[in-house]
């Protein structure tokens, strides 16, 4: 393989890398999306006054009771909040899967250009 046939072979590999990487960052958010997803479900059976776990921070909880389980608040930047009820927000964040899946799409195109690229240098070896 040649100087120049090398270094475009270079460039590709460490596209084709961060291609990957972004796509493992994306899985994670919707696996996170997801979760979030059934947690709201699960969060819809309770009852009010039913003792709960409030998350304070990774692994940290705090004991409370329930005094509602049809609205939440939901941040939308910039520290204001807006008030959504369980269905609506499971919506909110459904579309956000699908945006996020449209992206991952976009990427794995990409990915799949890139060593079809990457396919054809080796091939003219």
């Amino acid at each position: 393989m040649d100087n120049d046939k090398y270094q475009q072979a270079q460039m590709l590999e460490y596209q084709i890398k961060q291609m990957q990487k972004i796509i493992e960052s994306v899985d994670t958010q919707l696996s996170e999306i997801n979760n979030t997803i059934e947690a709201l479900k699960d969060f819809e059976k309770l009852n009010i006054n039913d003792d709960i776990l409030f998350p304070l921070a990774n692994g940290i909880f705090a004991k409370g009771r329930l005094s509602d389980n049809r609205s939440l608040k939901i941040n939308i930047g910039s520290d204001v909040n807006v008030e959504k009820n369980i269905s609506d927000t499971i919506l909110m964040m459904k579309g956000q899967a699908d945006d996020i899946m449209a992206y991952k799409e976009e990427i794995v195109a990409q990915l799949q250009k890139f060593i079809g690229k990457m396919d054809e240098l080796q091939v003219q070896e």
